[in-house]
């Protein structure tokens, strides 16, 4: 999609990296099967550092300046709700990112038990369930919003405040 605006062409950005990582995550474990990767291969390796990088970087800065500069101002326009539903679909997920990455750490320095992949791969699922829908959500919903709400000069002080806490 094409934004005019500097803000939600950068959201659009981060969501395609997310997608992308998701993805692969997604390939690494339909790869496995039911065997547990090694996380030794420099494949495996990546990805699952890719996966901490990702929710410990971006996921949180991404939700924490939607809620604190994008949701407060469509609220302030008006339309309180997109805001309050993006934010209770940022509560459910937050934890179980936090805890897929926990568990990516966890697997790069001690490898993965059945149990302990068993139990990432049925949370990386829903991850990436509520991921893609959220993102789905926030790319036709929220981004063309941003593109009418904003003024070229709060644009401009929004990708300062975003680009500045990444």
């Amino acid at each position: 999609m094409d934004f005019s605006r500097s803000i939600a062409r950068l959201l659009h950005e981060e969501h395609r990296s997310t997608i992308a990582m998701l993805e692969d995550l997604e390939n690494m474990i339909a790869r496995a099967k039911r065997s547990t990767p090694d996380v030794n291969d420099p494949a495996i390796g990546n990805i699952l550092s890719q996966i901490n990088l990702t929710i410990e970087q971006d996921i949180n800065s991404h939700f924490s300046f939607e809620e604190a500069e994008l949701f407060t101002r469509l609220a302030e326009s008006g339309d309180e709700a997109i805001g309050q539903h993006l934010t209770e679909e940022h509560r459910a997920m937050l934890p179980i990112a936090q805890r897929t990455a926990a568990m990516a750490t966890t697997a790069m320095a001690d490898g993965f038990s059945a149990e302990s992949w068993s139990t990432f791969k049925a949370l990386t699922g829903e991850l990436i369930e509520r991921m893609l829908a959220h993102i789905q959500k926030e790319e036709m919903a929220l981004l063309p919003m941003l593109d009418d709400l904003l003024d070229p000069q709060t644009d401009m002080e929004l990708t300062e405040i975003y680009t500045m806490n990444q």
